[in-house]
């Protein structure tokens, strides 16, 4: 399978499981929106702080989902661009947008993939990305990395976040039946993991990134913070 059908493949399930009613599929996306980022993202509700961020950043959030993260940050901020959000799933961002209605604050909502996102060279100083590079096999993992240098500006940051193994087989094998009890096959990564991958992709900066705590799920996470040279010949 193509890292492009392996994409396809993993959309496809996110999508039906959004749309068929059920009890995990109403608390997703209760997780999702803007009360439950505490949860699920509570450590990136600091990042004005700790990137010592201005406002005056052009943002992109790949994986935006119903691009609550944005939308706090603005709050904090606020955004004097407005950020951008893009997403695979279309009826993620029809959520997306109808919140964006109702909060008065819109994002620019895109709908497109990780692995070719539609922007031009050097279009952000700052990238985010949480929760989604456990759908990307090892090749998309690269493209998506090769996308985000690209479209990073000289001096540019990403952040990127996942889940993570502990390490413990048995207690690995229960959180990857957990995340995968709806989208199949998710490939959990540890920092140390991530870090090589964007070491290959050619970025000079890379870190980690040392997010933490995140309430819910229960899981460890991987998190990497890279960057593009502020000067490039």
């Amino acid at each position: 399978m193509t890292s492009d059908s392996h994409e396809r493949a993993r959309l496809s399930e996110y999508n039906r499981w959004l749309r068929v009613p059920s009890p995990s599929g109403v608390l997703m996306r209760w997780f999702l929106a803007e009360r439950g980022m505490f949860f699920v993202n509570g450590p990136l509700l600091r990042l004005p702080d700790e990137l010592n961020l201005t406002g005056a950043e052009r943002i992109l959030d790949v994986g935006t989902g119903r691009g609550a993260l944005l939308r706090l940050l603005d709050r904090q901020l606020p955004f004097e661009r407005d950020p951008v959000g893009i997403d695979f799933s279309g009826p993620m961002l029809k959520l997306a947008a109808e919140d964006e209605v109702r909060a008065g604050r819109p994002s620019a909502l895109v709908q497109a993939t990780a692995t070719r996102l539609p922007f031009v060279d050097g279009s952000f100083q700052l990238v985010l990305c949480g929760h989604l590079v456990k759908h990307l096999d090892d090749d998309g993992l690269r493209d998506f990395l090769d996308e985000v240098y690209r479209v990073l500006s000289p001096g540019g940051l990403a952040l990127i976040w996942d889940f993570a193994p502990t390490g413990l087989r048995l207690l690995d094998a229960f959180n990857q039946l957990l995340i995968a009890s709806h989208v199949t096959d998710p490939y959990m990564r540890t920092t140390a993991a991530l870090m090589r991958f964007a070491n290959e992709a050619g970025f000079p900066f890379v870190t980690d990134a040392l997010l933490r705590p995140f309430l819910f799920p229960p899981i460890p996470r991987a998190s990497i913070l890279i960057g593009r040279p502020p000067e490039e010949a």
